[in-house]
């Protein structure tokens, strides 16, 4: 039996459904949050970096200070690409007709005529922060952006306690096909089979818990053979019993708009996890159109610290099950729902869905909270 996502609208709220405006602002995006927009070294200084968040064209670039800026990538005269321009000093001159912006998004040169610089020649500024190593971009009302909304990622900075490896993919998928994924890890045995995950996972003891947005899943799989990514990275024979079995666990939480974190590990059987080897495993999920996104991966260890030989192993590993293995199956996806949403097509839902559904549940919801204030107000 198909099983549909949809939540019955609460009573008194029937103008919602017959509200053309709402409707379509419900299938835009969350703009009142903090995405991953970039790797701290994917902008060095003097390089003027560009991607489209959330269909919207940004440029980023950093100030001699050193602090990046973000501002609309489309010079207000002719939307000229501002990226294909130059950096002078913490300016921006637009490739076409020489204006010039500051990183506020302010036009403060204009080589024409008597020099006067158009009040309404801005490119858009944008929130951002940089924090463990990432920058991360505030879409919405720059008024509301606080940064201690932020997810805390400090382990990928903690270099005393875990080794840290990351990545960057960029996926023909829409963005809520990319949180199914990662929020659902029962995909692993199958998706990636010999690399991540045996199936002995697919029977280990489930629980989602909810806590207002943030969720987490806890899969605790007691006597299976350990899953062969552990065995690539450093060998398990210390954690064996005389059967060769293992206790393994796979915990994951969800922070919106698509922020995951996984927690892999193994111990003896019996034995405390802080006796065992774990990995922590990043995954920060970025809109770019309906149909594309960007995704941030990371992997920390707590085991063979600044070992170059396991950080190659590591990343080679990670590289090959993003995008060898995810890769054509979540385009795949894509490719055959078309233009359909998920609810358009109804899906079945499994046990391990729990947290899929939760993950979407909470950005229709922020979506609707953010068209009723545009539309009426705050």
């Amino acid at each position: 039996m198909a099983i549909s996502l949809r939540r019955s609208p609460p009573r008194g709220h029937s103008e919602l459904r017959s509200a053309t405006n709402i409707e379509d602002a419900v299938m835009s995006y969350v703009r009142n949050m903090w995405y991953a927009a970039a790797w701290s070294d994917e902008v060095p200084p003097g390089v003027l970096f560009h991607r489209t968040y959330l269909e919207e064209p940004v440029l980023i670039y950093r100030r001699g200070d050193g602090v990046a800026a973000a501002i609309s990538n489309r010079c207000p005269h002719r939307f000229a690409p501002l990226h294909m321009g130059k950096l002078i000093g913490d300016n921006v001159e637009c490739p076409y007709h020489g204006l010039v912006f500051n990183s506020q998004g302010a036009c403060v040169g204009n080589p024409h005529g008597s020099g006067v610089t158009p009040k309404a020649a801005t490119a858009r500024p944008y929130p951002l922060v940089e924090r463990h190593n990432v920058l991360w971009i505030w879409m919405g009302d720059p008024a509301i952006a606080n940064p201690e909304l932020i997810v805390d990622f400090g382990f990928m900075t903690d270099t005393e306690n875990w080794s840290t490896i990351y990545g960057y993919i960029h996926l023909k998928a829409n963005y809520e096909l990319v949180i199914d994924n990662l929020t659902d890890l029962s995909h692993a045995p199958f998706v990636h089979e010999g690399l991540l995950e045996s199936r002995d996972v697919c029977k280990g003891k489930f629980k989602l818990s909810r806590d207002g947005d943030h969720a987490k899943t806890v899969n605790w799989c007691p006597g299976i053979a350990p899953p062969p990514f552990f065995e690539m990275l450093k060998g398990t024979q210390e954690f064996k019993d005389e059967s060769g079995l293992v206790d393994h666990w796979q915990d994951m939480t969800y922070d919106p708009p698509g922020c995951m974190n996984t927690l892999y590990g193994i111990t003896r059987r019996g034995r405390p996890r802080e006796e065992g080897m774990a990995t922590l495993n990043p995954n920060l999920v970025t809109p770019e159109t309906s149909k594309s996104t960007h995704y941030f991966w990371a992997g920390s260890r707590n085991f063979s610290l600044n070992d170059s030989v396991v950080n190659e192993q590591f990343r080679r590993g990670y590289d090959y099950a993003f995008q060898f293995q995810d890769r054509p199956i979540l385009e795949g996806v894509q490719a055959n729902m078309g233009d359909a949403s998920l609810n358009d097509l109804e899906p079945v839902l499994l046990i391990n869905d729990g947290c899929s559904v939760h993950a979407r549940r909470v950005m229709e919801r922020r979506r609707k909270e953010e068209a009723l204030e545009r539309t009426h107000g705050k």
